[in-house]
């Protein structure tokens, strides 16, 4: 069970972490350059993930 909610709470990271950028092929940070992402898409991605909306 906890593996699972592991899996679950690593995916949830990811997925708001690339709103803010990624790791290119060299291993360097960088932003996200998508204009659509703000503090209440990330927030709708959290919600979603706890079955909120």
């Amino acid at each position: 069970m906890w593996k699972l909610k592991a899996e679950k709470w690593d995916a949830l990271d990811d997925k708001i972490a690339s709103c803010y950028g990624k790791d290119n092929e060299e291993g360097e940070w960088e932003e996200s350059d998508d204009d659509n992402i703000d503090l209440c898409t990330i927030g709708e991605i959290a919600a979603s993930a706890f079955g909120w909306l």
